[in-house]
């Protein structure tokens, strides 16, 4: 991870979660930043067909669980996606060839050293992890057909995003030009129940009513002392930090086994 410089897009200064860190050394993750929802009789957000396209990481657990939804509730007719390389690189034009900026309008001439999600086509040659660690191949990639953006972050930075955290998974709406989403949680909840009326498999329902209160009690340990939890022990920057991450974690473990 480098340290950062600002850019000319917005002035928005590109950060990870490595800028998530409290004065004890232990991550704060910070909640993301677009949170619009889907919902039948919306006028922002109605449930289309081919209108919303979903980006994603095989190699993010938060975000693979969005494609999850889709697959299993039959939306894949409906909403398509798009699949990162598993690798991080350089997502500036001051760090890698102009020939990987598709957009042309977003000014990014100051350098930057930001690092994150890019697009590869299957025909691409295998892409060196930055820290020299192996090439990978790009066989599951699937480009981004809608913006043609060659990173994820262009995909923020066209939506005009202000927060200059560039994760995935994305919900974009293809109308509109923009992010619906980019929390997982909120994500699998409107595939779950908002496109029932075109999904294959409207009757399967993954919240029901009757378990709501059940589940949701469960997430709220399972979601920051597990899911969270492996990443609050891996980007802790001081011992006590760790060892509080450690006895959260593996706790949780041992509920959840029970």
């Amino acid at each position: 991870f480098s340290t950062f410089k600002m850019t000319e897009v917005g002035k928005v200064r590109p950060r990870t979660t490595l800028d998530e860190m409290g004065e004890s050394g232990e991550l704060k993750r910070k909640k993301a930043a677009w949170c619009n929802w889907i919902e039948p009789g919306s006028e922002t957000f109605p449930p289309e067909k081919d209108r919303y396209h979903l980006y994603i990481s095989y190699a993010c657990p938060w975000a693979h669980r969005c494609l999850i939804l889709l697959k299993l509730k039959g939306l894949e007719d409906a909403i398509g996606f798009s699949v990162v390389h598993p690798t991080w690189q350089y997502t500036s034009p001051g760090q890698v060839s102009n020939a990987f900026c598709s957009a042309p309008h977003l000014d990014r001439s100051d350098k930057d050293e930001h690092i994150g999600w890019m697009f590869r086509d299957p025909s691409d040659p295998p892409v060196s992890n930055l820290n020299g660690y192996g090439a990978f191949p790009c066989t599951y990639c699937i480009p981004d057909t809608i913006n043609n953006a060659k990173s994820v972050r262009e995909l923020y930075e066209i939506a005009g995003d202000k927060e200059g955290k560039y994760t995935v998974p994305v919900l974009w709406d293809k109308k509109k030009k923009t992010i619906v989403s980019n929390e997982s949680s909120d994500i699998i909840l409107m595939f779950n129940s908002a496109f029932n009326s075109i999904a294959k498999n409207p009757d399967l329902d993954l919240y029901p009513e009757d378990l709501r209160k059940e589940i949701d009690e469960i997430n709220s340990w399972v979601y920051p002392r597990i899911n969270d939890g492996v990443y609050r022990c891996g980007f802790a920057q001081k011992q006590d930090a760790y060892e509080k991450a450690f006895d959260d974690l593996f706790e949780s473990l041992d509920k959840y086994i029970k």
